[in-house]
């Protein structure tokens, strides 16, 4: 089955199951306060994930799948333009009772149109890297070089977060990386150049 809020694409298998065992069985004022905080934290906002888990307690051990069951279905909806009645009839078809529908397209209605130019400012953004900082060797590390990346809203079982990670690099794979970057820097270059001259 094809959904508008899908971009007329199917609804994945997790998200059909998180509606029908956790999000139909929670009360719809707290599905409403949850997709609230869900949608905040897509804008940016800081996110309590005490008050997630007192929320999704009867239904969930922590309430992240439940979470990112709504971050799926607000993100979607907004990135595709559904409507406030397309989305609501899609949900239900997909197990939402009524009210509980009613009450994700109130939270989509006030926040689709932030949500939508959060997408268009971070389209670029998603696994953009922080920093990168060059780390003592360590024992283990034999003719490696050590590295460690911060990377900036990387997706994480399905939801942005910042993430560190430590890389060893072979000396002579790094020497072979460097040279590469070098030559692909003096393509972009000479390209630029063309473009400059062309104007």
């Amino acid at each position: 089955m094809k959904f508008r809020f899908c971009g007329d694409g199917d609804c994945p298998d997790w998200v059909l199951g998180e509606i029908i065992s956790t999000l139909s069985v929670l009360e719809a004022s707290k599905l409403k306060t949850l997709a609230d905080m869900v949608a905040k934290k897509i804008l940016g906002q800081n996110f309590d994930e005490d008050e997630v888990k007192a929320l999704t307690s009867s239904v969930s051990a922590d309430g992240k799948t439940a979470v990112a069951c709504i971050h799926f279905l607000l993100n979607n909806a907004a990135r595709h333009n559904a409507s406030e009645l397309v989305f609501n009839e899609e949900i239900q078809q997909l197990g939402l009772p009524k009210e509980h529908a009613a009450a994700m397209c109130s939270v989509l209605t006030e926040h689709a149109t932030a949500i939508r130019q959060r997408l268009i400012d971070k389209s670029f953004k998603i696994n953009e890297l922080e920093s990168l900082r060059f780390l003592p060797p360590s024992p283990d590390s034999i003719n490696c070089s050590r590295f460690e990346l911060k990377i900036s809203q990387e997706l994480v079982n399905g939801l942005p977060q910042n993430t560190t990670h430590v890389l060893n690099i072979d000396n002579a794979q790094l020497r072979v990386l460097l040279e590469e970057l070098k030559y692909a820097r003096d393509v972009m270059d000479k390209y630029d150049s063309a473009n400059i001259n062309k104007e």
